[in-house]
């Protein structure tokens, strides 16, 4: 991989990045394709999102039943960002 790489290859790092480290070389390009890239920015604040949830509801400290009111916020933030409309949970 290069240090100058596409969103297409962005999107995996960050998709990794939400589960596991990288590498240093991975970590900095990475952070300078962010520095330069709105939407990937963009994906990456919503999969840490999503990926924090997924732990947390994993780990039994949320349920899908009941969100707490700042989990529920960030939901409705993604899915309104995200051009689909409307509340994420109800």
């Amino acid at each position: 991989m290069s240090a100058f790489f596409n969103c297409n290859e962005a999107t995996l790092l960050i998709e990794k990045r939400a589960e596991q480290s990288l590498t240093l070389v991975q970590r900095l390009s990475l952070e300078f394709h962010l520095l330069m890239c709105v939407l990937c920015r963009r994906y990456a604040r919503q999969t840490a999102v999503v990926a924090q949830l997924a732990r947390r509801l994993g780990r039994g400290d949320a349920s899908a039943e009941k969100l707490s009111t700042e989990a529920r916020t960030k939901l409705e933030l993604l899915v309104r960002s995200s051009g689909c409309g409307g509340k994420a949970v109800e």
